[in-house]
């Protein structure tokens, strides 16, 4: 049984989605600062993207939906002051690191981001490494920094033909 080693997976290209007219409707524009529900400063927006937006508190970014911005009196408004909506962040990244600690175990299964089965967990190793059988060749070695959590599912960032294209490179005939 061969055990190819990737290092890296092939990147992904993410492209711009227009902005929704409700953010824009509450003065929502990149740059723009965005308050709280006393009107205190909470961050400032740093992106516009498929119906979210991404707010950068001076600590912590979150991604958040454009429905629960509404139009205030100096601008852009949320249900959150600056320290709840870092709690929030903070509660969030614990709870999804905890589910991604949960998955990546012997057996469960590893999808890619456009969500192909890719095959199983067979070990993880100290070195941060992931042996992963995968479904359509001998297994691999992935980088556990290069895998996620996407919904419920664990999930290597890189698409199936991506991967396989990279396994093929190092593996030719």
């Amino acid at each position: 049984m061969k055990l190819t080693s990737l290092a890296a997976a092939a990147a992904l290209a993410l492209t711009g989605v227009s902005a929704p007219a409700l953010a824009q409707d509450a003065g929502m524009t990149v740059g723009a600062t965005v308050y709280g529900p006393q009107g205190g400063e909470v961050g400032t927006v740093e992106k516009i993207e498929g119906g979210n937006v991404i707010v950068n508190t001076g600590n912590l970014t979150a991604t958040l939906p454009e429905n629960v911005f509404g139009e205030g009196e100096n601008g852009p408004t949320i249900g959150w002051n600056k320290a709840d909506l870092e709690n929030a962040i903070k509660s969030a990244e614990a709870e999804q690191q905890a589910a991604f600690e949960a998955a990546l175990v012997p057996g469960h299964e590893i999808y890619s981001v456009d969500g192909i089965l890719l095959g199983t967990v067979e070990s993880v190793g100290e070195d941060g490494m992931v042996v992963v059988a995968l479904t359509d060749a001998d297994p691999v070695q992935l980088p556990k920094e290069q895998m996620t959590m996407a919904g419920e599912k664990l999930t290597f960032l890189a698409t199936q033909a991506d991967l396989m294209a990279a396994v093929s490179a190092q593996n030719p005939g």
